[in-house]
């Protein structure tokens, strides 16, 4: 058997893009000439990996299995061009990231902006999501690193803790509840504006608020914090958010708070990353870097 790098590329890329002309594209390389190599490893593995749904290719399960191996082995080439290429062990070449929406925008996206000055050859491709959308890229080996607020049950999956947050529960200052500490019986049957499913933020709100038998009625969804926000300052009901969203808007009393007895709104931030995939330097720097940022204790 002679599987060859340009082979595992090919496959690759058609993983992540689901079309050989655009995959071609991407490798540079003709359409006929991304065919012919994807077409050569398959004989060679004696395994169909893809299978057609419409105009797209989706890996079957032996495709999914050689995805983690595959990507793995040309992040291992990819370190040693760079290892090469670089100077002085200077950090080079780009790290994939996926984060859910809280994480992202209120931690990572200045995180990667920071370590990018620190590594000016490097690069952090950052993209925001909710938590499940994260946990498929992870799975599919089309990040490196995750970041997510809610639970993760893929078996392909590491997690681990990585930071704390709480979520807070607003009103428009004028409710009659805002800055008031009411029971969850109090609560319950008024209309919540909550983040749209999949999201960790409100996965971890309704199951708390299950927990108490609140059974938040949802009169609004929204996949942004600014959304939700805005909703809650034209009087749509009562939002839950982190408290890293809310800050600016609590202390210039455009919202305001209601604390819910036994409401349990603290929770963990959790890293993933794909059990079958070794972690690249780029990646491994990118966490101590982000451990010292945010004064995260391991």
């Amino acid at each position: 058997m002679r599987i060859t790098l340009k082979q595992l590329a090919v496959f690759d890329a058609v993983a992540r893009i689901g079309q050989v002309a655009k995959a071609a594209e991407h490798l540079n390389l003709s359409a006929p000439a991304t065919s012919m190599a994807l077409a050569e490893l398959e004989k060679q593995l004696n395994s169909r990996l893809f299978e057609r749904l419409g105009n797209k290719l989706h890996l079957n399960a032996q495709g999914s299995l050689l995805l983690p191996l595959a990507s793995d082995l040309l992040h291992r080439v990819a370190q040693i061009e760079a290892a090469f290429s670089s100077q002085d062990g200077e950090l080079v070449g780009q790290l994939n990231v996926s984060a859910s929406s809280t994480i992202g925008n209120y931690l990572l996206a200045k995180a990667a902006v920071a370590f990018c000055q620190q590594h000016q050859e490097s690069h952090v491709e950052l993209d925001i999501s909710n938590t499940q959308a994260v946990i498929q890229a992870v799975a599919e080996c089309r990040s490196e690193l995750g970041f997510i607020e809610g639970h993760c049950a893929d078996r392909r999956i590491a997690v681990e803790p990585w930071h704390r947050d709480k979520l807070l529960v607003f009103c428009h200052p004028a409710h009659p509840f805002a800055n008031k500490r009411v029971s969850p019986a109090e609560v319950t049957g008024f209309p919540w504006v909550l983040r749209e499913e999949g999201s960790g933020t409100r996965e971890h709100f309704v199951n708390a608020a299950n927990a108490l038998a609140m059974q938040p009625k949802v009169k609004f969804c929204f996949n942004t914090p600014e959304a939700i926000k805005l909703a809650v300052k034209q009087g749509a009901g009562l939002g839950v958010l982190s408290e890293l969203t809310v800050e600016k808007e609590l202390s210039r009393k455009e919202l305001a708070l209601v604390t819910v007895e036994g409401l349990a709104l603290e929770r963990s931030f959790y890293l993933i990353t794909h059990k079958s995939r070794h972690p690249t330097p780029l990646g491994q720097a990118f966490i101590a870097f982000c451990q010292n940022f945010f004064n995260i204790t391991p």
